[in-house]
């Protein structure tokens, strides 16, 4: 049977389609319509795009899975927020835990009438299937446990919040997903981290990202650690955690909407943008809110382990993008083999509803998810008019894969746009900027020149599969650029533009049987060079999507300094100093 899984409005709303439990195409809202995260939209884009790749019309569904529990979110969320004001707070002008507004963005009626609009027209009879909805938790895991391939494995779904639900912990066995424990609003460990985002200067929900990069400048601080024990105290033999919300809910908000002025008064004024993120407390402050969160989830892990034994385990939900924290948790005793939910944000959410429905229709839904190209793609037709309607020089080469190997070995910065888009936050090598890491001054470069952010954010390094282990200090394959592991010694000196200050690096690996285009340029620049490695950091500037179509990949190549656009077998080159 074919279904459609869907999640949004909210952040990364996205559309999956499965065939018979299968995933057969996976596509973000925001590559479409080309606003960062389209946290306003539901993926009738994305649904569309989904349904041509695969030829069918709406009237081929067998049902749409929805992951979020709309009906009973309606049904039981006012009660909820009142018990939760009447136990926190007697100030009602100060509430930021209830949000009226979500009930009705998230009401059955409104959703499926977006979507009988959005997509009627792909029908002949312009109705809507079936449209059911699951817990976003549980779409959360159903993602990560149905596509790992294991028989059997503990589940870890972690956000700002899903419903009520702010954390759940389930075992899966065979086709099953059985809860084992759960936290709730306001209790949340991914609304703690977007509160030190916003604190330290960023974007909450949105660049979580910089506070665990700017982390590695900071040091361990007991005093920071005291104060977060009254923000965040946590049991250090289970996990178990809560949030003080007067912190962050209830209270005056002169300062920022995710944190309180008592939470001012306790770790002082926050950034102010013109005020370098590098300065002190700042990188401390990073660095106390990432060890908290390290902390409590290894202890989650862990007492997931004593109760079920299993020494597997499955991550999803935004926080899951912590790729420090997976490093962390993938090094611990108790685990052998860990898989992470590539799109672990909420744009994975889509394809775990759609699991969940195939599961209830009967279909089979374990099978292993190995790469992530599952989006549009563009034939050299295509690709060829698009560089004619941009009125720039180009060339198709003879074999694409040698020539962006010298270039890279010269130190050009390559856009690299190939088959299939990936899904999910990381770029894999199919929508990819790519760059040597063995000069020194390519990280400052690409910061400032190309990706027009600041010069201290790291990048990660794409290496052949086969040479993984001779670079990386590490038990566990990584083939989704969503794990922080150690650079072997002897290595760090020599690929310094993608090693973080810490010694740890975000690795790809990259195999011949799902990239070979990708996996054949990297082993021509070991040829040239003698390190299969390279830079490989999302084909998008600061604030936009990663690109797309070969007009948004022509767009950001003109308006950056990437020296060569490799599309398909065609290769434009910069005109001036830069290219030449």
């Amino acid at each position: 049977m074919k279904l459609l899984g869907l999640f949004g409005p909210g952040p990364n709303p996205s559309a999956a389609l499965l065939d018979d439990g299968k995933l057969v195409a996976f596509v973000e809202e925001e590559r479409l319509n080309r606003i960062k995260t389209s946290p306003n939209s539901l993926p009738i884009q994305a649904a569309r795009q989904c349904l041509s790749m695969a030829g069918l019309s709406l009237d081929d569904i067998g049902g749409i899975g929805y992951a979020w529990d709309c009906e009973n979110y309606n049904r039981e969320m006012p009660a909820f927020f009142s018990a939760q004001n009447r136990k926190y707070s007697n100030q009602d002008q100060y509430n930021r835990l209830q949000d009226e507004s979500l009930l009705n963005l998230y009401h059955p009626a409104r959703i499926e009438r977006g979507l009988q609009l959005g997509l009627g027209s792909l029908s002949k009879s312009r109705k809507l299937p079936k449209v059911t909805y699951f817990p976003h938790h549980l779409c959360h895991a159903a993602s990560a446990y149905y596509c790992s391939g294991f028989e059997e494995a503990n589940v870890l779904s972690i956000d700002g919040s899903g419903e009520d639900t702010t954390t759940l912990l389930c075992v899966g066995k065979q086709d099953r997903l059985d809860k084992l424990d759960s936290f709730q609003l306001p209790d949340t460990l991914g609304g703690f981290y977007a509160t030190f985002t916003e604190f330290i200067g960023f974007r909450p929900y949105m660049d979580e990202g910089k506070l665990m990069g700017l982390a590695s400048y900071g040091e361990y601080s007991e005093e920071l650690q005291t104060k977060l024990d009254k923000f965040l105290p946590f049991d250090r033999v289970t996990g178990d955690f809560t949030i003080d919300p007067n912190l962050r809910y209830y209270g005056e908000h002169h300062y920022g909407s995710r944190f309180t002025d008592e939470f001012v008064e306790l770790f002082g004024k926050p950034r102010d943008r013109s005020v370098s993120a590098l300065e002190a407390p700042y990188p401390d402050l990073a660095f106390a809110a990432q060890w908290r969160l390290e902390q409590i989830v290894i202890r989650l892990a862990e007492q997931m382990y004593q109760k079920t034994g299993l020494r597997k385990i499955c991550l999803a939900g935004g926080v899951a993008m912590n790729c420090v924290m997976n490093g962390k948790l993938a090094e611990q005793e108790f685990i052998d083999d860990i898989y992470v939910q590539p799109a672990a944000s909420d744009n994975g959410s889509a394809l775990g509803a759609a699991l969940l429905l195939a599961r209830e229709k009967g279909d089979s839904v374990n099978h292993r998810v190995d790469h992530m190209f599952w989006g549009p793609s563009y034939s050299a037709a295509e690709i060829e008019q698009a560089f004619k309607e941009s009125k720039i020089d180009y060339y198709r080469s003879d074999n694409i894969e040698v020539e962006t190997a010298k270039l890279l070995s010269e130190g050009k910065i390559i856009g690299w746009f190939q088959g299939a888009m990936e899904v999910g936050a990381r770029a894999l090598g199919n929508r990819s900027i790519l760059a040597s890491p063995l000069l020194p001054e390519m990280k400052e470069k690409l910061n400032l020149e190309v990706k027009h952010r600041e010069k201290w954010r790291p990048f990660c390094p794409s290496m052949c599969s086969e040479d993984y282990y001779e670079y990386i200090d590490a038990e566990h394959d990584s083939p989704f650029m969503i794990m922080a592991f150690p650079v072997k010694e002897k290595y760090k000196e020599i690929f310094p533009s993608c090693v973080h200050v810490d010694g740890t690096a975000r690795p790809q690996t990259v195999s011949k049987e799902h990239n070979p285009r990708y996996w054949n340029l990297i082993r021509e620049f070991k040829k040239i060079t003698g390190y299969g490695i390279v830079i490989n950091t999302s084909f998008n500037i600061q604030g936009e999507p990663l690109v797309c179509r070969p007009t948004d990949a022509l767009r950001t190549f003109g308006g950056t300094g990437i020296d060569y656009l490799m599309m398909g077998d065609f290769i434009a080159k910069k005109a001036g100093p830069s290219g030449s």
